[in-house]
């Protein structure tokens, strides 16, 4: 009965990866995802989220990138075209609507080969950057990545899958998670915890645990996933809890530091120590200089992040104007 009111508050928390040994609190949705304000589903999509993954890299049958047959011409590569496709958008990414144009290529790939992690982490990477720059007008978008990271979880980690399949608690199955796994477990747990938080902090404190852990191994794992991503999270998270239930400005100020020290120029680390940390201390001294930093940044420093810098410096400015009421 605990376990049953324990998925039932984490279904409740949109955290559809930590109840998916429960099929009836499960909610699969095809690769490309495609309700409220997301991506259209590409054709494939419907049967993509619960097809066999494959194998990464394993060849397709005729007709979806294989050999023909009978001495037939081989189908067009329809997965190494979409990918291309969502490369190409991806590169400008600073465009919302080309951003929006990768999440569609990339969810064609995921519909050909679901689980490919060539596909599913692209995927999960682009709804994440749509869910930063544009969250209401994308209110799924979360939700779509933790189920791309799912997939590639699946496909890279058959322990990881066992373990949920056969209904271990979310905290042990992660613990079979190996390092091939480590990006596609920091997906999934940074989109799992932000859909939650759109769902209020009664499902963040559902997730908690999990996420936790989650985050915890992706750090062990690889902390530099995402320009220092799982220590970002981590700091994010932990400045937002309670000491009473594991968080606290200490910890938090440990991640950040560390994620800054890992990735000085990813200036999403400063928006978020700033809106997190700072306003928890009521350091509006730390607040202002971390956002003037921000602010501060030369666009031409990090070119492979120039977009997430810029949208950081956008989420800055609008920090700052809200300056005000959180001191």
């Amino acid at each position: 009965m605990a376990a049953r009111s324990r998925r039932a508050a984490l279904a409740a928390a949109g955290a559809a990866w930590l109840v998916a040994a429960t099929p009836s609190l499960a909610l699969p949705r095809g690769a490309g995802e495609g309700t409220d304000g997301e991506a259209p589903q590409p054709a494939a999509a419907a049967s993509a989220a619960t097809a066999p993954a494959p194998t990464p890299g394993s060849t397709l049958p005729a007709g979806r990138g294989g050999p023909g047959r009978g001495g037939q011409e081989p189908a067009p590569d329809r997965f190494a075209e979409a990918l291309a496709r969502g490369d190409r958008a991806f590169a400008g990414r600073a465009d919302e609507g080309l951003l929006r144009e990768a999440i569609r290529a990339y969810g064609d790939a995921a519909a050909e080969r679901p689980g490919d992690p060539r596909a599913e982490l692209p995927l999960a990477r682009a709804w994440m950057l749509l869910a930063l720059a544009a969250p209401a007008e994308t209110p799924g978008a979360c939700d779509a990545a933790a189920r791309a990271a799912e997939r590639a979880l699946r496909a890279q980690d058959p322990a990881f899958a066992a373990a949920v399949d056969g209904g271990e608690p979310p905290e042990k199955a992660l613990a079979a998670v190996k390092a091939p796994g480590a990006e596609a477990l920091y997906w999934l747990s940074y989109a799992s915890l932000e859909a939650a938080r759109a769902r209020g902090f009664a499902a963040v404190l559902a997730v908690r645990d999990a996420v936790l852990a989650g985050l915890g191994r992706a750090v062990a794992l690889d902390e530099t996933v995402d320009h220092a991503g799982p220590r970002r999270v981590l700091g994010d998270l932990l400045a937002g809890l309670p000491s009473a239930v594991g968080g606290g400005a200490a910890k938090a100020r440990a991640h950040f530091e560390r994620a800054l020290a890992l990735a000085p120029d990813y200036q999403l680390t400063r928006v978020r120590e700033a809106e997190r940390l700072a306003v928890l201390l009521q350091d509006r001294a730390l607040f202002d200089r971390l956002l003037a930093e921000v602010s501060g940044s030369e666009p031409g420093r990090a070119p492979a992040v120039a977009p997430e810098n810029a949208l950081s410096r956008r989420l800055a400015a609008a920090l700052r104007k809200r300056a005000d009421r959180l001191f």
